[in-house]
């Protein structure tokens, strides 16, 4: 065999070579010689491994590609093999959501495969497809112009049909008035103006399984109307307006800026305006009682304080305080007073003889009226003290008893207007006198008044064609103020 020279014994050969290329070669340079004949054998050694080891990974990575390549081909195979197991043919159902009869010409969509694939539904309102594979959760698209679109499951087409609402003819009307409780003082409710949102809602229920809520909207005009146009439904329309942001008339006796006991007796009931929120039929903000309609308020007395005597007031046991008017004029005035009791409201009698004013005085005394539209002409009153300067309880010449009276100069005649002018008194409480055509000035009735819900249900239905339905929405007395009031 003939041998080849190798780059190890080559190079062992040139360090032998240069090795004796010297003068004298001493035993020192054969063991130098020695040691890099083994350094070179050791790296040699280390690049011949690495080298199998590149070849073995290299090997091993086609291995892997090539049994990958495999592997993909069996799953391609196999999924093939099972979409083709499991493609069926479909049929879907399509009828008119209110009359429950068939839709023809309806387009039905669903996505098979990544593709689209569509039919539109025969007479019998069926749309047909062969060969499809889908999943339980693949939805079959259902529309037609003129018609609400809507979709069913593929594993809800067996429960029953599809529904299609048609949303296009709006022959049916539900209008009506907006009221709301904004000014409590009357006894009336009031519109709410322009612009605030009234929405009809019906359910429909498109598949056995699913439904959705559609809306048909509609503002307010400046007299509080609206006018909703609708169709035909097989579920109630509910109708709702909108939240209302608005300032509220009322009386209080006190409101949480007023701080503690801030109210009658340490005050007067007075009229004020509070931001509001209403919402439909909604009554959580409180109406304040305040029954008393008018006052009888004193200077302030020696110790600052100031005595306000109140009027009848059937909730507060005022009983027997009481100005008696006639007609005059087309109004009324005052003739006489009988002012003989003063109760706060927790109906704890307040001894009048613990006010001290000056001795042997007379002091005017004001009628307040809380509402601002009971006196035109305030009367002109008095009442008068004794020697230790305690208010008197006499009988007056025009025939009234008590602490107040007809106010008189010093020769005992009435002064001018003394009597005053009254605008009204109340029919039905006002009490009347046919001996001495007196009434007696009297309210027994909340100042604050709302009517509360006097008009029916929200909700109706409207299942044909050319239906009217008149529904009025009553907003209350308010949801919720910025406040509290008392």
């Amino acid at each position: 065999m003939k041998l080849k020279p190798t780059a190890l014994s080559l190079m062992a050969a040139a360090i032998i070579f240069a090795g004796c290329s010297k003068d004298k070669f001493t035993e020192q340079d054969a063991v130098q010689a020695q040691k890099d004949l083994l350094t070179l054998q050791y790296q040699h050694d280390i690049d011949m491994e690495t080298l199998k080891q590149k070849g073995a990974t290299a090997m091993q990575q086609l291995i892997n590609s090539s049994a990958l390549a495999q592997l993909k081909m069996n799953d391609s195979l196999t999924r093939a093999g099972v979409v083709a197991s499991r493609k069926q043919d479909y049929s879907v159902t399509v009828v008119d959501v209110v009359t429950n009869t068939p839709i023809a010409d309806a387009d039905v969509m669903v996505s098979s495969e990544g593709k689209m694939v569509t039919a539109k539904t025969n007479a019998q309102g069926m749309a047909m497809f062969n060969s499809l594979y889908l999943f339980p959760t693949s939805a079959f698209v259902i529309s037609k112009t003129g018609y609400a679109a809507t979709q069913i499951l593929q594993q809800n087409i067996t429960q029953g049909p599809a529904k299609l609402w048609n949303s296009a003819d709006l022959s049916n009307e539900i209008y009506g008035t907006v009221y709301i409780e904004t000014d409590l003082t009357n006894t009336t409710s009031e519109k709410v103006g322009e612009k605030v949102l009234v929405t009809a809602t019906t359910t429909v229920y498109s598949t056995a399984t699913g439904n959705y809520n559609v809306s048909f909207p509609a503002y307010t005009a400046a007299d509080g109307s609206y006018s909703i146009k609708v169709p035909a439904a097989a579920n109630m329309y509910s109708i709702t307006g909108e939240q209302i942001t608005a300032d509220q008339k009322l009386f209080v006796n006190s409101t949480e800026d007023d701080g503690i006991n801030v109210q009658f007796p340490n005050a007067l009931p007075r009229l004020t305006t509070i931001k509001t929120y209403f919402n439909v039929a909604r009554f959580n903000a409180n109406v304040p009682g305040v029954y008393t309609t008018y006052y009888f308020k004193f200077p302030a007395d020696k110790g600052g304080r100031v005595l306000s005597i109140p009027a009848y007031n059937p909730s507060y046991n005022y009983a027997n305080n009481i100005a008696y008017v006639s007609a005059a004029n087309g109004k009324f005035q005052v003739e006489k007073l009988n002012i003989s009791s003063y109760y706060n409201n927790n109906s704890n009698y307040i001894d009048l003889s613990s006010y001290s004013y000056d001795a042997n005085a007379k002091i005017d005394v004001q009628m307040v009226d809380v509402t601002g539209t009971l006196i035109q002409t305030p009367p002109q009153l008095m009442a008068t003290t004794n020697a230790s300067g305690r208010l008197n309880f006499y009988t007056s010449p025009e025939g009234g008893s008590g602490y107040v009276h007809l106010k008189r100069d010093a020769s005992n005649a009435l002064v001018a207007n003394a009597k005053g002018v009254i605008n009204r008194v109340n029919p039905y409480n006002g009490y009347y006198d046919s001996f001495t055509n007196l009434f007696q000035l009297y309210f027994s009735g909340n100042l604050n008044t709302a009517t509360g819900n006097a008009f029916g249900s929200t909700a109706y239905q409207l299942s044909g064609k050319n239906e009217k339905r008149v529904v009025n929405l009553y907003y209350g007395s308010g949801d919720s103020r910025v406040k509290q009031v008392y």
